[in-house]
């Protein structure tokens, strides 16, 4: 999900303006105030997309330094580490905010500010559950680290080397989230069975993944029943 906001919408206070408040009529004050927030909002777009331009053309690409459990994936503080300097340099700057959302797991939102805009990246984790592997409180930063990871790149537009476009953009813990999305979803019984039986096929030959899963396929179950 991405949107443009400005974060400074002041009007100029010119000339025109000035005759529009000696004119003491407040419904044309409110319009032509309404007409020069447009118009910055407008140019303030133009002005983040212009630098945001000239940003990517220097970014380069990050090699996959960590090993995971399905292969090799660019870190987070790798990203950052080639990215930021870059970043700041053209006069950007980045948060993220997390929240809660129904159904369980959070939302993990990137804010991309400069130039008087702020440009919104956001990507909702279900919940991971706890396994032999991660406890609650490790399933929860996985959560966290997938969730600013995918911003940041989808965000940012950077390029992993000899990544697939198409794909996950990592193979961290977290990357099975969307499979234990669609277990969570599920309303019955028997649509359990069946999206399991599909998953399976899928990650039988993934042992990290299949202990993930089977743990939220039981969460599941153990609430359907």
């Amino acid at each position: 999900m991405n949107d443009i906001t400005v974060t400074d919408t002041s009007p100029d206070k010119d000339m025109m303006m000035l005759k529009v408040i000696d004119s003491g009529n407040i419904e044309a004050l409110e319009r032509f105030i309404a007409l020069r927030e447009r118009e910055v909002t407008r140019q303030a777009a133009i002005e983040f997309d212009a630098h945001f331009s000239e940003m990517q053309a220097e970014f380069g690409t990050v090699p996959r330094s960590k090993s995971g459990y399905s292969g090799n994936y660019a870190p987070l503080e790798e990203l950052q580490k080639e990215y930021t300097p870059i970043i700041s340099r053209h006069g950007f700057s980045y948060t993220w905010n997390e929240e809660a959302i129904e159904g369980g797991g959070k939302r993990c939102t990137l804010r991309i500010s400069g130039h008087g805009s702020a440009r919104y990246n956001s990507f909702d984790i279900p919940d991971l559950p706890a396994s032999k592997q991660m406890n609650a409180v490790q399933a929860a930063g996985a959560m966290s680290t997938y969730g600013r990871r995918y911003t940041f790149i989808a965000g940012f537009g950077v390029i992993i080397a000899d990544e697939d476009p198409d794909g996950d953009p990592g193979h961290d813990p977290a990357a099975y989230a969307e499979a234990v999305q669609k277990l969570n979803g599920v309303n019955a019984l028997a649509e359990l069975i069946t999206e399991w039986k599909q998953l399976y096929a899928v990650y039988s030959g993934d042992t990290y993944a299949m202990k993930i899963l089977t743990a939220a396929k039981d969460k599941r179950k153990a609430a359907l029943q």
